[in-house]
């Protein structure tokens, strides 16, 4: 009975055990208003998002049907960091300063 109580004591451990939380980033709550649908150079349909976050930081999201993807800060200058997915890193930069204001 005691070594039933203890695995069981345990198990309850394990599943209230913290843990570490992913930080927040630009795309996770995207509203309807901040995105439009456009279509890229090879007729795929693209959902483009926009919008202001880390105080005044204009921030773009990118996101194709076939899971491709850029996000990131409005910048050209290389030290910003973009997140992209499908794609060459040249490819993503060029999204970022097409459709960045």
């Amino acid at each position: 009975m005691f070594k039933q109580l203890l695995a069981l004591t345990g198990c309850i451990g394990l599943a209230l055990a913290p843990t570490t939380a992913q930080a927040w980033e630009p795309g996770d709550d995207w509203q309807d208003s901040q995105c439009r649908t456009t279509r890229d150079e090879g007729g795929n349909s693209v959902e483009v998002c926009q919008a202001i976050y880390d105080g005044n930081k204009v921030y773009l999201g990118a996101y194709w049907n076939d899971g491709s993807e850029v996000v990131g800060p409005c910048s050209t200058e290389d030290p910003e960091p973009i997140e992209y997915k499908g794609m060459t890193k040249a490819e993503a930069r060029t999204w970022v300063k097409t459709y960045c204001p």
